[in-house]
């Protein structure tokens, strides 16, 4: 690719880029000091503090679909720095709070804004961003989310300790508004209104638009196959995630530190292959990526299922870096899909219907995970999982062609949509 179509010469996506790195990495700061408020502050009991990351997966489970239906009828824009703002001042006001019960509101207000903001910031990329750069695009932005994901615990936690968790909290507060400072300099190639009304034509109901973007999803087999593997993907990763302390402390008991560690390896192996990644230009085949991803966490959590006291630490992390190596793969495959299978007036639903279906295995999956564990024990569970993802993975890799079946003229999709959008004006 020649030198002038770096990406970043591309002044709205570094002005972009600035903004979402700001208000993520005060995201993860915020993370950990919500969590030492209420544990080391308010002394919460332990039930308490499992609300806490439920209050960030509801908004998301509940408005994510209507999100993506909102985003794509208005300026993304102006979504996404009113989003910033509003964060911005419901953060501040959590400093303030004396109460755990009244910060459980403010989180889930919070999150209902960031819930809103996300399709909106899926859709605003490819207006900002040319066609052939879109994968370098999302490589870059899923570099940045693994990397805080590792950096802003590390770094809340150090600040928390040796501050206050109000000190971090009011710091993510801070970043929102400037992140919604940073986006105002973004001047994205099209009014989004006349694209929008030229498309559309004559308004259609809210309802409406929100089956157009169903069936965006369910008549594209690409994009109903990925979403099958990356629902498969998520839900495995959320049912151990929470029970890697569970295993390790059977395991290893004398160690509880490698439960970080493993954590830590796992971001790192996403970070990795995401780097990666980005020497790509696009994504032919997307069996290998939903395949591989599937392979590379079976193997990790089957691994896992067959440690014992003497298995070397080394190994341990090994099998932690492979399976972010497979988290990595799959995150970088459903965004790089977001922004390339559906038309661009339908991004903000599409993106709003995976989110919503995702984030719902946020609650599944560590229930799931407990039940197993609870029935099985710790470590035939862990092989069980990590067996069939195994197969799960095989068979992406093997079918690729039949599961990800292209149909053979392009506009067959569009003229579905429009059948389903006529059906739904008569």
């Amino acid at each position: 690719m020649k030198q002038k179509h770096s990406i970043w010469k591309n002044r709205n996506f570094v002005t972009f880029f600035s903004a979402n790195g700001l208000s993520n990495l005060g995201n993860w700061l915020d993370f950990v000091a919500v969590l030492i408020l209420f544990r080391y502050t308010w002394k919460a009991d332990p039930l308490l503090i499992a609300l806490i990351p439920v209050m960030y997966a509801i908004p998301s489970i509940l408005l994510g679909q209507f999100a993506g239906v909102f985003a794509d009828r208005k300026d993304k824009l102006k979504i996404l720095i009113y989003s910033d703002w509003v964060r911005g001042v419901l953060t501040l006001a959590l400093v303030f709070t004396p109460f755990p019960f009244l910060a459980l509101a403010l989180i889930f207000l919070r999150n209902t804004a960031g819930a809103i903001s996300l399709p909106a910031q899926q859709g605003l990329v490819r207006r900002i961003v040319d066609e052939e750069a879109i994968m370098k695009a999302v490589t870059i932005n899923g570099s940045l989310f693994q990397l805080v994901k590792v950096v802003g615990p590390l770094l809340g936690g150090s600040l928390t300790a040796a501050f206050s968790p109000s000190f971090s909290i009011a710091i993510n507060g801070i970043s929102f508004f400037l992140s919604g400072v940073i986006l105002l300099f973004i001047r994205p190639k099209k009014q989004e209104g006349n694209e929008e009304k030229s498309n559309r034509g004559k308004d259609v109901g809210f309802w409406a638009s929100w089956k157009e973007g169903w069936s965006y999803v369910l008549t594209s087999r690409i994009l109903t196959a990925s979403l099958l593997y990356g629902i498969v993907t998520t839900l495995t990763i959320q049912m151990i995630d929470a029970q890697f302390v569970t295993l390790f402390s059977e395991v290893y008991p004398e160690r509880p530190e490698l439960t970080g560690w493993v954590i830590s390896a796992i971001g790192i192996g996403s970070l990795l292959v995401v780097l990666g990644l980005n020497r790509l230009d696009e994504m032919k085949r997307y069996g290998w990526f939903f395949g591989s991803a599937s392979l590379f966490i079976g193997v990790m959590t089957s691994g896992f299922g067959f440690l014992d006291a003497s298995t070397f630490l080394f190994v341990v992390i090994g099998l932690g870096l492979l399976g972010g190596i497979g988290n990595g793969l799959a995150f970088t495959a459903v965004n790089y899909l977001i922004q390339t299978e559906p038309p661009k007036e339908a991004i903000g639903r599409v993106s709003g219907i995976v989110d919503s279906t995702l984030s719902l295995l946020f609650i599944l999956g560590p229930l799931l995970g407990g039940l197993l564990i609870h029935q099985f024990g710790v470590t035939t569970a862990f092989k069980t999982i990590g067996i069939c993802l195994l197969g799960v993975g095989s068979v992406g890799i093997v079918f690729q062609k039949l599961i990800w079946k292209r149909p053979s003229t392009k506009g067959s999709q569009h003229l579905q949509s429009k059948k389903v959008q006529a059906n739904s004006n008569a």
